[in-house]
C-alpha cells in the first residue's frame, strides 16, 4: 500500500508563494513621498504621543525611561524646527 501524501511538495508551495508575493510587495512599495508638512503633522503626532508616556511614566516613577523618553521629544522636536526652517526658506 502506498501511503504518500497528496499534498503538494513545499517546494512547489514555496515557488507559488514567491510567484505570487513577491510583485505584491513591489507594488506596494512604491508610494508617493510624504511632502514636508506632511512629515511635520506626523512627528508632531509622534511628540504628542512621547508626551504622553512621558506623563505616565512620571506617575509611576520610572526616571530611567523617562530621561530615554525625553531625549526622544527633544531630537524629534529639533527635527520638526529643522523642517520648518526649510519650508519657510521655499
Amino acid at each position: 500500500m502506498n501511503r504518500r501524501s497528496r499534498a503538494l511538495p513545499l517546494y512547489v508551495l514555496s515557488a507559488i508563494l514567491a510567484a505570487t508575493a513577491l510583485p505584491a510587495l513591489a507594488s506596494s512599495a512604491s508610494h508617493p513621498p510624504l511632502t514636508p508638512a506632511q512629515r511635520i503633522v506626523r512627528i508632531q503626532s509622534r511628540i504628542s504621543r512621547l508626551e504622553h508616556r512621558e506623563a505616565v511614566l512620571r506617575s509611576k516613577g520610572k526616571t530611567q525611561r523617562l530621561a530615554k523618553v525625553r531625549a526622544r521629544v527633544a531630537r524629534l522636536q529639533a527635527r520638526v524646527g529643522k523642517l520648518k526652517g526649510k519650508t519657510a526658506r521655499h
